[in-house]
Order: structure tokens, then C-alpha cells, then sequence
């Protein structure tokens, strides 16, 4: 199959929200049924039958064959989509970032609540004068010196970089999860993690 490029605003629309997204894919691994597709989505057949009718009519799926149950396969396999035809740049990131953005908060709050039932936020001047704001649980309020839970990796920073650094920090993380994604384990008794690295110019200081 060919690479499609989307101008219809409709169908952009559809291709941007992750859960539609998410019905069309199996058709673009390979031609299958409604039955089958809907096993590997988790979804049921008559919700997916009325979406792969839309995707149809959209221009996105086709029923390839004549024979009963009847066979589905979107139009190519790559789509490219022009986000400019229904949302601002800005928009759009969001919405391409954010199934991953609240499942990365989900995991958050999974893994604090395993930590303690009870967390407080301790905001703080520095006496140079920065703001601080972090997490504690009430133990480590009534107990300073206490041991600090140790918290999901969730470090925010402010860094003055020169281009150069600025390019070397973005190559080193980058190195990092490669090098860690090469290590990924294959026992199902270890747990899966949810990473994510992002690095850009802050907009607060232009």
C-alpha cells in the first residue's frame, strides 16, 4: 500500500484523537474482519463495526474481496497528516502527546500511593530566593531526618546552556534510553517502565 497525505479536515480530526487512531490500526497491519480486529483492540464488534463504516466513508478503509464476513484494509499504510487544516501547532502537540502525558500521570500517582496513603506539598523560599516545591509524605514532616521515600523519577530543571552543552545534554539522554531500551528485559516478571525525555527552550525566558 501507498502513503496517503490527509488535507480533509474530518478525517484529520479522526487521525488525531488516540482512541479513533487506535480502532483504525489493525486494519493498516493487515486486511482482517471486524471480528478480528476487534479482539486485538479489545473493543466490541458492533462499536467497531460503526467505526470501520465511518473510516469507510472517510476514505480511510476499504472492503477489499467479496467474500462473508467481510474483510477490511485501510487505504495505505502510512498516512500523512497536515494538523495546520483544523488546529494550532500548539494544539496539536497536545493532542498527540497527551494519551501518553495522563497515562505517564497515572503512573505517577500509582506508584505514590504505594509509597504512602498520605502525601503533602512542602512549598519553600531558598534564601537566594527560588521557589521549591516537592512532595512529602506526612512521616517525613513530624520527622525530619527521617528517610525519604524514594520517589518515580519526575525531575523538572531550569538549565543556561550554551548551544553547544545544550547539544551534548540531548545526545548523552538520548544515549541513555538507547542504551537502556537495548537492555530491555524479557522476563515478564520485571516490570515495565514509562519513560520520557524531553529537552526545548523554556518559553517563560524566550
Amino acid at each position: 500500500m501507498s502513503r496517503v497525505i490527509i488535507e480533509d479536515p474530518a478525517v484529520v480530526e479522526v487521525l488525531l484523537d488516540h482512541a479513533k487512531f487506535r480502532l483504525l490500526m489493525p486494519f493498516m497491519a493487515a486486511p482482517q474482519t471486524i471480528a478480528a480486529a476487534a479482539e486485538v483492540t479489545g473493543t466490541p464488534p458492533t462499536s467497531l463495526g460503526y467505526w470501520v463504516k465511518r473510516f469507510v466513508r472517510l476514505g480511510l478503509v476499504r472492503e477489499v474481496g467479496s467474500q462473508r464476513p467481510a474483510v477490511f484494509e485501510a487505504v495505505a499504510s502510512e498516512f500523512i497528516v497536515d494538523p495546520s487544516r483544523v488546529m494550532p501547532l500548539e494544539e496539536m502537540l497536545a493532542e498527540v502527546q497527551r494519551p501518553a502525558w495522563n497515562r505517564m500521570l497515572q503512573g505517577y500517582a500509582r506508584e505514590y500511593q504505594r509509597l504512602s496513603p498520605d502525601w503533602l506539598l512542602h512549598f519553600h523560599v531558598t534564601p537566594d530566593g527560588v521557589m521549591t516545591r516537592r512532595e512529602v509524605t506526612r512521616e517525613e514532616l513530624e520527622r525530619p531526618g527521617a528517610p525519604v521515600a524514594p520517589r518515580p523519577l519526575g525531575e523538572w530543571a531550569l538549565l543556561r546552556l550554551s548551544r553547544e552543552d545544550a547539544a551534548a545534554f540531548r545526545e548523552r539522554l538520548s544515549g541513555v534510553v538507547q542504551e537502556f531500551l537495548g537492555r530491555s528485559s524479557e522476563d515478564e516478571a520485571d516490570s515495565v517502565y514509562l519513560v520520557h525525555v524531553g529537552v526545548t527552550r523554556d518559553p517563560v525566558h524566550g
